[in-house]
């Protein structure tokens, strides 16, 4: 597994801490409750780790598409 999917564990223990840190975090966090605060901002958090986790991917793709373009066209002479 590549070191760039350990992104995708980020938003499920930022979930999972979030009831913990609203323990010692201020009630109000401009104006909304802190939970609230927390899963909006983690909801943003969790769409950018997929773009970068999606744009790493692509380029593993894309180079594996190249390199079994270059051995099937080689083979193929």
């Amino acid at each position: 597994m590549k070191s760039v999917k350990w992104l995708a564990a980020l938003p499920v223990a930022a979930f999972f801490s979030g009831g913990w840190l609203s323990a010692i975090a201020p009630t109000f966090v401009l104006g909304m409750p802190f939970l609230m605060v927390w899963n909006v901002s983690w909801l943003v958090l969790t769409s950018l780790i997929m773009v970068v986790i999606d744009r790493a991917e692509g380029d593993l793709d894309a180079a594996d598409a190249a390199a079994a373009a270059a051995t099937t066209t080689g083979g193929a002479r």
